[in-house]
């Protein structure tokens, strides 16, 4: 049974973060049809670690909050009369993460350390992604000939490395969770020294990425942690150092271009009237969607599975920008928001991580809540799953 459960992660890994962009962009196999079999995969692994445990299966608020959010889709589709297949298909958002959960808790308790078995694999995964994201930048106009999938993909879509399709947060997800995880470990005594070269290079590949929510996320995480640093080893001066190193961080921020353009939309645009206009005319930003939702009533239990966007048809309800957090308030209402910021204390709780580390990590999934679809991506639940947790050690 070991055997097979190891060959079998050794697939998804694979599956997840090596073949996903490649059968989709050049075979044109369906992004979700192709996230489906990885799903089922995991919950085959899932499913076989339970049954080598006697039928065992882990108590945990994982799955109980879970449990809870497929329990709340139920209620919004039968209260808004939605049609029985969007219920169905919207259960993927509380299955993966359940997913994830279930195979690496599994298999940890089977005896097989994910962390160690997956340490070599993600540090080349790591040092390959930089040149794949350098031939993906610049030969678009030659590669986009070969584009096999039903999607449009501009050049800004294109840097998603060796993983899904279109799927640069997830990539810059990985790096910054590896780079964090890194750190944790360092800082808790459970590394002698730090690996700068891999540091380093990570940096740069961040910086090469057209996911500005990563590059946000990373310049925040830098001066933190040199904020940190100066208070340490600058004793006399640590105040001065503390501003300078947050000077210099703020700065290398504001150098990049999407940064300079969001500071302008949150001085200019981000007015009331400036963002029920932006809705209504289908261009609107997310915090404009946001602000557009406060002059509407409360949402109890939402709108209905799949009422943002309609998967059947492919419209959206109000702009294309859409994440998580904004997704299921208007179609699980606020008691959504609540199921999916639970599940989230839940997973982290899980991760054995310090209390330092939590909070750092928690304010870094809520900006992605905010900015993508969080659990409906397997690649970053597998990341913070087995990167980041420290009960794999």
């Amino acid at each position: 049974m070991k055997s097979l459960l190891l060959f079998l992660f050794i697939i998804l890994m694979v599956a997840v973060y090596l073949l996903g962009g490649f059968f989709q962009f050049f075979l044109g196999i369906p992004s979700t049809l192709y996230s489906m079999l990885v799903l089922g995969l995991l919950y085959l692994i899932a499913s076989l670690t339970i049954l080598a445990r006697n039928g065992k299966v882990p108590g945990s608020n994982t799955i109980l909050i879970g449990s809870l959010y497929v329990f709340l889709i139920i209620v919004s589709g039968t209260i808004n009369n939605t049609e029985l297949k969007k219920i169905i298909l919207y259960f993927i958002f509380p299955l993966v993460p359940l997913g994830v959960f279930l195979a690496v808790d599994g298999l940890n308790k089977v005896g097989i350390n994910i962390k160690k078995l997956s340490s070599f694999f993600f540090k080349i995964l790591i040092i390959i992604q930089l040149p794949v994201i350098l031939i993906q930048k610049y030969g678009y106009d030659f590669l986009i000939k070969f584009n096999n999938s039903n999607q449009f993909i501009g050049d800004y879509d294109f840097m998603f490395g060796s993983f899904f399709l279109k799927a640069d947060h997830s990539l810059g997800f990985f790096l910054l969770t590896y780079f964090l995880a890194i750190i944790f470990q360092y800082r808790k005594g459970g590394r002698k020294q730090m690996p700068w070269f891999l540091m380093g290079y990570i940096c740069v590949t961040i910086l090469l990425l057209e996911s500005n929510l990563t590059k946000l996320m990373f310049f925040i995480v830098l001066t933190y942690y040199g904020v940190i640093w100066a208070n340490k080893r600058i004793r006399y001066s640590g105040v001065i150092a503390i501003f300078l190193v947050g000077y210099v961080m703020l700065n290398l921020a504001l150098s990049v271009p999407k940064i300079q353009t969001e500071l302008f939309f949150l001085k200019n645009k981000y007015t009331v009237s400036e963002s029920v206009k932006a809705v209504e005319r289908g261009y609107a930003k997310r915090p404009q969607i946001v602000i557009s939702y406060f002059q509407e009533p409360l949402k109890i239990i939402g709108e209905g599975p799949y009422d943002y966007f309609n998967l059947l048809t492919g419209e959206f309800k109000k702009a294309m920008n859409f994440s998580q957090l904004i997704w299921t308030y208007n179609d699980l209402g606020i008691i959504g928001i609540m199921v999916i910021i639970l599940l989230l204390f839940a997973i982290i709780k899980y991760l054995g991580l310090d209390r330092e580390s939590r909070i750092l990590l928690t304010f870094i999934l809520l900006f992605y809540l905010f900015m993508t679809n969080v659990y409906y991506d397997i690649g970053m639940m597998l990341s913070l799953f087995i990167i980041v947790n420290r009960k794999n050690n």
